[in-house]
């Protein structure tokens, strides 16, 4: 065959493919199956296999390499034209002749009759819910360009745009006075922890304060005489009424919710007498009007409705523009079409080297603590102790398989506490360091205790539970007490001087409406119980709240903190208090710092190496070597794995009686059962009975794999049930690359795993370990931590500007070489963003452009996810409704003994629920999710199974999303692939991963039963296969099984 010629194939899902053949070469038979033409994609490049003929040699088959002209691999640009938005706004001239849609994170201009929308706003402006000026003159915004919402305005045309207002406030929901003159709109910016309503003057940008109740108060909407304004009151994003008030005056209800109903978006009618509101109630969204539907839609947005007369009003709703007549109720639709560009440019994946065993820098340091004298130093890697003399090598302090973490020095130096699971859950030992003699301090068995610091004179150890609870250990007693309550995901506590204050970073959020705030500096008495917060410095943040201060100075004078990414002293006072201004004492990017005893230095992380500075900063860091490496496990042995079916993850296909070789860490054959092969492996494994399947993906998952708190139980519970793989959608990035390093170096057991991390956020973050960028300087910092440390992916974060989104996607391509995904559609779609982490989640509009809070997708999402080529992943935590239908699945021995006692218990309440309350709303929305997998699977594109674990739990969830997949809709062996072959395709890992075929790795799980049959089934391991490996269920379970969780 010509090189360069044209062909065309028929992908067999309808659609003809053209292709220009550009390479050939002779590959093996067995990557060439089935008879037919067949379409793959590997590494950015689409394959096409073709079997030459029967009558030819095994071995014969031509592989072309092709570059699709009608499905968008990276590389290519194209139009996808829409006709449907998902949460799609709309507003209306006034003189009925264009409308203004909000769809996708852009404006766009749409003949009132409809016809082709205009674009008028570009991505990095981020402009959304707009509202025309009475005149016509003028249309009012927000938008998020800046990194918080502001209120801005614009011609028709989308030329003459200007910025209304600014500061450090979210500003959010203008709606434009009837005279033009002033803009109102919600504001944090008070800053008393809720919204009010605040107005603008368009001309002179003056500042009103309308409202001032301490219940948040929101969306507002003009009194057709300008004297009133309507507006949503509520408790965070539940909205319990619609008040009105005049400026400063007492406000009247006019609309409540009713039970179990929350109201948004309240509109008045010309004559003022009526208000139009959107009301939610379970997963339906109705426009009411005086407690009366409006048309039949209902999955009305969150957006007001027009009205356009006294009897005839506009909405959006079920992915449509409506107008209906509202005395007779009659509706019509409103027809559009929107172009969206896609441009993905190509980019060359960094995929590892799953196969050296070359020694590898270890990067994954943790806790490195200066140890009093300023000599040696403590710290966590590769699952064990390390000591460390300045200068020397690296000796490790304890050797066993249980989780260990935050070694702390006593003030004498003599001995370290550490916390460990080794007793079944994790409590604090202290190690000896002269006679190796070890003592236990807590005795925790429904709880975890967590990040110990001894006070300063060595009497007692302060720690924190799972929950976040601060509790004190006096070591003479033995007894312990709580002294600080649960925070949310707060830092570890430290001791001041005199040994009366602890001192802990901890998220102050805005409002309840948002969930986002700042880190902040806690200072806690002791003997009071006064707490105190204090900003480090003016909207600020500490970088992270997980290991970054503020700790203090042992002399009782400093405390140090990282923000903005670098190292910062400030003053205390006598009672621990930060007193003047904090200053930085170095410019490089900054994680974990320690004091020396003398208060004179400090050591800290930066981008994977240690780092000593003169705690004045008069002089520049010097490095502390860190000589410690790791190695890949040596794989040398023939197994055979003798399956009573396999099914390797190609397609529907089944084989019976196969023998699966291993030989090291790959596959090297695939072939009929062949009782000789038996007796020349080293190892067989008895399958017959059994089915095997590739190894399943975790596609989205944090906190190390749940090892934060459940330590060595949570490597083991997702190999028990077949899970070979975990892929992080963002953690503590130093924590993630010694989870990566000890399982890969059989330090501990658990999957393969692939490691981001922290989440890359804005100004305001939630999560104690989110990283926040509100700049390039920032954000460069964090990406080139990025490359020393050797991140597989990059999660961007729910306040990250677009326009910092697409610098960081940049990097993440074409300096790593690795994919990046965020909690976004658009505008990422367009520019070429990997894959998005949910189907919808936490957003920074309070709604999502990708599933409705009905929980449905329309055209848009469906076209766009389809049709670009970026993956999507289902995260569906409603699937918990299916414990109703297996209730006994959480009773199996592998999970009442890996999972945790307070993990098993949230999991059998969750299992009550669902088995004692009505799941209808539950079932509704899962069955919503499943029709969007569905349909972006159908229409080509790739989407994989994850469950954002562990939140809901470890496993269980995730095979319980498989159900709901099949329940409504795929066919088993298309649900398995969504935790086998696509998260390899969707990350890059096709060529080693996601089937079971000669040449890739050996991650392979046997099941007893029919998965292809019976989804359920999946759930039934026997045998899991990582990297070569064989591990059998009792020999997971095995150190756990003397302290199961029930």
């Amino acid at each position: 065959m010509q090189q360069d010629a044209h062909h065309q194939v028929d992908t067999g899902h309808g659609r003809v493919i053209p292709f220009r053949a550009n390479r050939c070469a002779r590959i093996a038979r067995s990557l060439c199956s089935r008879p037919e033409i067949f379409v793959v994609s590997s590494e950015g490049d689409m394959y096409l296999y073709h079997r030459l003929g029967r009558a030819l040699a095994a071995s014969s088959c031509l592989i072309l390499l092709v570059t699709s002209k009608a499905d968008p691999a990276p590389g290519v640009a194209r139009s996808i034209t829409v006709s449907e938005g998902t949460n799609l706004g709309a507003t209306v001239s006034p003189d009925r002749k264009t409308i203004i849609l909000d769809l996708q994170t852009a404006l766009w201009a749409l003949p009132f009759e409809g016809g082709a929308a205009r674009r008028l706003t570009e991505p990095e402006l981020e402009a959304s819910r707009p509202d025309f000026s009475p005149t016509g003159s003028l249309i009012a915004f927000q938008s998020f360009s800046g990194g918080t919402f502001h209120i801005w305005v614009m011609k028709p045309d989308g030329s003459g745009r200007r910025e209304l207002t600014e500061g450090h406030g979210d500003d959010r929901d203008p709606r434009v006075s009837p005279d033009g003159a002033r803009i109102a709109f919600s504001s944090d910016r008070a800053m008393k922890g809720n919204y009010d309503i605040w107005t603008v003057e368009v001309a002179t940008g003056k500042l009103a304060q309308w409202t001032s109740d301490p219940s948040d108060e929101y969306e507002p909407a003009w009194s057709p005489d300008g004297m009133e304004i309507a507006y949503v009151s509520g408790a965070g994003a539940i909205g319990h009424a619609v008040l009105a008030a005049k400026a400063g005056g007492q406000p009247r209800v006019i609309i409540e919710a009713p039970d179990g109903s929350k109201v948004n978006a309240p509109s008045w009618s010309p004559d003022g007498k009526q208000i139009a509101y959107v009301q939610t109630t379970a997963n339906k969204l109705r426009l009411l009007i005086s407690g009366k539907q409006v048309g039949s839609a209902e999955d009305v947005f969150p957006f007001p409705a027009v009205w356009l007369s006294a009897t005839r009003i506009l909405y959006t709703g079920n992915g449509k523009i409506w107008k209906t007549q509202l005395a007779t109720n009659t509706t019509e639709n409103v027809p559009f079409k929107a172009a969206f560009a896609v441009n993905r440019a190509a980019y060359k994946r960094n995929v590892p080297d799953f196969d050296t065993t070359a020694p590898r820098t270890a990067k994954g340091i943790l806790a490195p603590a200066l140890s009093p004298d300023g000599k040696r130093i403590v710290f966590e890697a590769l699952n064990q102790l390390w000591l460390m003399e300045i200068g020397g090598e690296a000796t490790p302090l304890t050797n066993d398989g249980y989780y260990k973490q935050t070694p702390v020095w006593s003030p004498d130096g003599k001995r370290i506490a550490y916390s460990s699971d080794k007793n079944g859950t994790a409590n604090v030992y202290i190690l000896d360091l002269a006679t190796q003699a070890e003592k236990r301090v807590t005795n925790l068995h429904e709880a975890a205790a967590l990040d110990p610091v001894w006070s300063p004179d060595g009497t007692q150890i302060a720690f924190q539970t799972q929950e976040g609870t601060v509790h004190i250990a006096d070591l003479a007693s033995g007894g312990s007490r709580e002294v600080i309550r649960t925070t949310f995901e707060p830092g570890r506590p430290s001791w001041s001087k005199n040994g009366k204050v602890l001192s802990l970073a901890v998220l102050r959020a805005y409002t309840k409406r948002y969930r986002e705030g700042t880190s902040l500096i806690l200072t806690a008495d002791l003997q009071s119980g006064k707490q105190v917060l204090t900003e480090p410095a003016p909207y600020k943040s500490i970088t992270t709240r997980s290991i970054d201060g503020p700790i203090y100075s042992p002399d009782g004078t400093r405390m140090a903190y990282v923000m903005d990414d670098y190292l910062w002293v400030r003053p205390v006072d006598a009672n621990g208090l930060p007193v003047s201004e904090a200053r930085p004492i170095n410019e490089e990017m900054t994680d974990a710092p320690s004091w020396s005893a003398d208060g004179k230095r400090m050591l800290y992380l930066s981008a994977g190496t240690l780092r000593m500075i003169e705690a004045d900063g008069k002089t520049p860091p010097v490095t502390v070597p860190v000589n410690l490496t790791w190695r890949r496990q040596e794989r040398t042995k023939t197994i055979v794995v003798h399956a009573g079916t396999l099914w390797d993850g190609k397609g529907a296909a089944v084989q019976k009686e196969v023998d699966v070789t291993i030989v090291g860490r790959r596959i090297r054959k695939v072939e009929p059962h062949n009782e000789a092969a038996h007796r020349s492996a080293e190892t067989v494994v008895d399958g017959s009975s059994l089915a095997l399947l590739p190894g399943l993906w975790e596609a989205h998952n944090h906190r190390y794999g749940g090892q934060a708190a459940s330590g060595d139980r949570a490597g083991r519970i997702w190999l028990a049930y077949g899970f070979t793989t975990l892929q992080s959608q963002g953690d503590a990035a130093y924590a993630q690359m010694e989870v990566k390093e000890s399982f890969a170096a059989g330090a501990r057991v658990g999957p393969r795993y692939f490691a981001a991390g922290e989440p890359i956020d804005g100004e305001r973050q939630y999560y104690g370990h989110d990283h926040g960028a509100t700049n390039e300087k920032e954000l460069k910092l964090e990406l080139e931590r990025a490359r020393a440390l050797e991140y597989d992916n990059l999660k961007t974060y729910v306040r990250l500007p677009h326009k910092l989104q697409k610098i960081a996607l940049d990097y993440a391509h074409n300096q790593l070489g690795i994919w990046a995904a965020s909690h976004y559609g658009m505008p990422g779609l367009g520019f070429g963003m990997d894959g998005m982490t949910h189907v919808s989640a936490t957003s920074r509009w309070g709604y999502s452009y990708t599933r409705s809070a009905g929980g449905a997708t329309y055209d848009d999402i469906r076209q766009l996810f389809a049709a670009t080529g970026e993956f999507l992943i289902t995260t569906p935590f409603t699937a918990s409704a299916l414990y109703a239908e297996d209730p006994r699945i959480v009773e199996d021995a592998r999970v009442s003994t890996l999972n945790t006692p307070w993990a098993q218990k949230t999991m059998v309440q969750a299992r009550d629920r669902a088995v004692s309350t009505n799941q209808t709303t539950s079932l509704e929305g899962l069955q919503s999710e499943m029709e969007t997998v569905l349909a972006v699977m159908r229409g080509g594109g790739t989407v994989a199974l994850g469950t954002d674990s562990p939140l809901p739990s470890n496993a269980i969830l995730n095979h319980l999303g498989l159900r709901a997949e099949v329940k409504y809709g795929l066919k088993p062996w298309e649900a398995l692939q969504t935790v086998t072959l696509l998260p390899a395709r969707a990350f890059g890992y096709e060529k080693d991963l996601g089937t079971v075929e000669p040449g890739k790795l050996a991650d392979m799980i046997l099941v007893a039963g029919n998965p292809l049959g019976d989804i359920r089934d999946t759930a039934n391991v026997r045998h899991v296969i990582v990297d070569g490996r064989v591990y059998t269920i009792p020999e997971i379970l095995a150190p756990f099984a003397h302290n199961p969780a029930r």
